[in-house]
């Protein structure tokens, strides 16, 4: 029982990690610094917003697959990943710049 617990406890630190750190290297990229933007000039006009939107969330899951084997975990994790950073990146730091 406890060692059960003990295990959510740590797949559940590390599904948060996973997605604080992700959240925190691309808004790094993206807004502190010109590394993400200059990327777009490599990507066809056509293929920006799916970048920019659905890259966040498949690098999260891209990390959350070296943990776990379990596939819901993973999809879950990206998705989480991918409404909170078009969250973050639409709502929260605007509100912060303009304030």
């Amino acid at each position: 029982m406890v060692e059960n617990l003990q295990r959510i406890l740590k797949e559940a630190i590390a599904a948060i990690s996973i997605i604080a750190g992700t959240m925190a290297i691309y808004h790094v990229l993206a807004i502190q610094t010109n590394i993400l933007p200059s990327i777009f000039i490599h990507i066809p006009y056509v293929m920006r917003a799916p970048f920019v939107l659905f890259s966040p969330g498949i690098l999260a899951a891209i990390m959350c697959r070296l943990l776990t084997k379990n596939t819901v975990k993973i999809v879950i994790i990206g998705i989480i990943t991918i409404v909170l950073w078009i969250y973050w990146f639409s709502a929260i730091y605007p509100a912060l710049i303009y304030d």
